[in-house]
């Protein structure tokens, strides 16, 4: 009778759970289903009026929400972080940056649609680095964080008992951490010697994180098996302190470009203050993106393990811990990234 009641407390827990975050999910991406309703509304009246490539004209060098507000970012960061412009071949992107550079001109095709419009917006705007234009790696595109960081962190979480495994898969991690870094740098400050700063933050950041780890592991060694998996945060964290200012130190001690709001391309002076306090921004919004799931993961594995039913089924640890992971990650990464403004 105990089994079938903690049985029955689980799964309807269980349930409840995934409710909730069917209806979250749904209401985060609710922005997009009114983008997508207003193309159809939009379409429907042009082919009412005989009209072709009658639309209201869209501003494609700036994001289509207000970035004053924090629901605008949020939209912003929802919009360009979409996991399935990943997968776009190249070939794509290149013509949705054609398409965007054509529509500017206003030499565009009567056919194309103001949804037409917008996709290729998504498919630029997460893939080509805003300061110079060219064409991002994938791994090192926001838009891969969700899959990048579902195989660390799930990796990290599952592989924590032996210093080898610690070590090796924070050697991956900080390898990902530089592919991003140097992808998302401020292309402005781009020049010679690049090549050695990048070796210098990835081995900084590679002995700050690997130190770490092997530090927290030995100090909660005889703590229990909770705090023992909570040592890759700790890890991640510091790397993230390290890895960035190295990685763009130039911004500090050179400064970057300080404008007035009202003429972006005209910098009146260069500040190392305004870089200090974006990268400091930066690395805070990289460790609140990982620390739900890399805390919060270990203390609900923990709690499960009292019912029978995930006692009976030790194989399931895994699968449910990515899968939370995942979902946390398609939340976290636009809510996190929408925190600080780009520009202010």
């Amino acid at each position: 009778m105990q089994y079938v009641k903690h049985s029955n407390e689980l799964l309807q827990l269980r349930k409840n759970s995934w409710i909730l975050l069917v209806l979250y999910l749904s209401c985060f991406r609710l922005d997009l289903l009114v983008i997508d309703l207003e193309n159809v509304i939009r379409n429907t009246q042009r082919k009412q009026s005989g009209k072709s490539g009658d639309f209201e004209l869209i501003d494609v060098d700036k994001p289509l929400w207000d970035q004053e507000t924090y629901l605008g970012r949020l939209r912003h960061f929802a919009f360009i972080t979409d996991i399935r412009t990943v997968i776009v071949p190249s070939e794509k992107l290149l013509e949705a940056k054609q398409l965007l550079a054509e529509y500017k001109t206003g030499n565009v095709d009567p056919s194309i649609t103001r949804e037409d419009i917008i996709y290729a917006k998504k498919l630029h705007d997460s893939s080509f680095h805003p300061d110079n234009g060219e064409l991002m790696t994938a791994i090192g595109r926001m838009s891969f964080q969700v899959p990048g960081n579902v195989i660390l962190t799930g990796s990290m979480l599952t592989f924590y008992k032996s210093k080898l495994a610690v070590v090796g898969w924070q050697l991956i991690n900080q390898s990902f951490n530089a592919i991003v870094n140097f992808t998302n740098r401020n292309a402005k400050s781009d020049t010679e010697g690049d090549d050695n700063i990048i070796k210098q933050a990835y081995v900084g950041a590679t002995f700050a994180s690997c130190g770490a780890a092997l530090t927290f592991k030995q100090l909660f060694a005889n703590k229990g098996p909770l705090l023992a998996r909570v040592v890759p945060f700790f890890a991640v964290a510091i790397g993230n302190m390290v890895n960035l200012p190295i990685m763009r130190q130039r911004e500090i001690t050179r400064g970057i470009p300080v404008s007035m709001k009202n003429s972006p391309e005209n910098p009146i002076i260069e500040s190392r203050i305004a870089a200090v306090k974006g990268i400091s921004e930066c690395v805070m919004t990289r460790i609140a993106m990982a620390a739900p799931g890399m805390l919060g993961i270990p203390v609900l594995t923990n709690w499960t393990k009292k019912y029978c039913f995930y006692q009976a089924r030790p194989w399931l640890s895994v699968p449910t811990e990515i899968t939370i992971l995942a979902l946390l990650l398609l939340i976290l990464v636009p809510t996190c990234l929408a925190i600080y403004p780009q520009r202010k």
